[in-house]
């Protein structure tokens, strides 16, 4: 079973998609996003995420669209673009309590040689 931080990091790829992005925000919480376990977030997203699930379902489901859609249905095109960045920033919030080791690409790499190393005819062009 995924994790919060992975129903998050895959409503993001949703949301960072090709599409309109009122799809693209329905997509990521039908898929992902309503299966994250509130009670187990941190508690400083917690109440962004209940914030979050209030305004995606507040209208009731109606002409063979659930209330998520129907809901997005009625926002303006801005306001679903505010509620996915809403979800880009809960990620990063729970990226940035995260004690992870960071990925291979964001290691420093280590020089290796000495001062006396001449540098090879390619680089000394640059």
């Amino acid at each position: 079973m995924p994790s919060n931080w992975e129903h998050f990091r895959r409503a993001a790829a949703i949301l960072v998609g090709p599409g309109p992005v009122k799809q693209r925000l329905v997509d990521a919480y039908a898929r992902h996003l309503r299966a994250v376990d509130v009670h187990t977030l941190p508690a400083e997203i917690h109440p962004s995420f209940l914030e979050l699930t209030t305004a995606l379902s507040s209208v009731r489901a109606t002409g063979g669209l659930n209330s998520v859609e129907a809901t997005v249905r009625k926002m303006s095109e801005p306001e679903a673009g505010q509620h996915a960045a809403a979800v880009l920033e809960m990620l990063v919030a729970m990226a940035s309590g995260d004690n992870r080791e960071p990925a291979a690409s964001a290691r420093q790499l280590r020089l290796v040689g000495g001062e006396d190393d001449e540098l090879p005819a390619f680089l000394n062009r640059a």
